[in-house]
């Protein structure tokens, strides 16, 4: 479950890169024509893009936090060495080791 969730945060992290990228082009496309828009839609859509990349920033800076990355190695390793002791018959892993 941790994987997932883990690799969940990093989907949408990619999903909020795709979807700036593809607001950036609209916003390039239009241009000029952005002038023309009423200033409340084209304002919506730089604030639009704005959150989008405080929420990637965000995200990143979360997922390569040292802190962040250490305590959930800490946490996997944890969670495997109790799972194998479990099928461990003796449930003495990790000492001695499981054989």
């Amino acid at each position: 479950m941790f994987h997932f969730g883990y690799q969940r945060t990093i989907q949408e992290l990619d999903r909020f890169a795709k979807h700036g990228d593809e607001l950036q082009r609209t916003i390039d496309l239009l241009g000029g024509i952005m002038n023309q828009l009423p200033n409340a839609l084209a304002n919506q859509a730089k604030l639009e893009l704005d959150n989008l990349r405080s929420k990637s920033l965000s995200f990143t800076v979360q997922l390569l936090d040292p802190d962040h990355v250490s305590r959930s190695m800490v946490f996997v390793t944890f969670v495997s060495t109790w799972i194998v002791r479990f099928a461990d018959p003796e449930k003495k892993h990790p000492n001695p080791l499981v054989k």
